[in-house]
């Protein structure tokens, strides 16, 4: 997804049409494709969610799983709209 359509205070979901592998150290959220260094790591959820909080101090922010974070700008590529019809 393109971080120009992102709107603060909406609801997206993580793609879960391919492996994928979600990462939250540091106070840091990171998503991966399941294969490599992160193979082992904490698998996606169905119906994972993230709620888009906008910038600050130049780091974009999301609510996920309870948690306030800030997001790595690889991980937009494997974030969807909650309507899309990926999975």
């Amino acid at each position: 997804m393109k971080v120009s359509e992102l709107e603060v205070g909406e609801l997206y979901k993580i793609r879960s049409d391919r492996v994928t592998h979600v990462l939250v150290r540091h106070g840091y959220l990171d998503i991966h494709l399941g294969y490599g260094h992160f193979e082992a790591e904490a698998k996606l959820r169905p119906f994972d969610h993230l709620v888009y909080l906008g910038m600050r101090g130049g780091i974009r922010k999301v609510m996920y799983r309870g948690e306030k974070l800030s997001i790595y700008p690889n991980a937009w590529k494997h974030v969807v709209p909650i309507d899309d019809d990926i999975s």
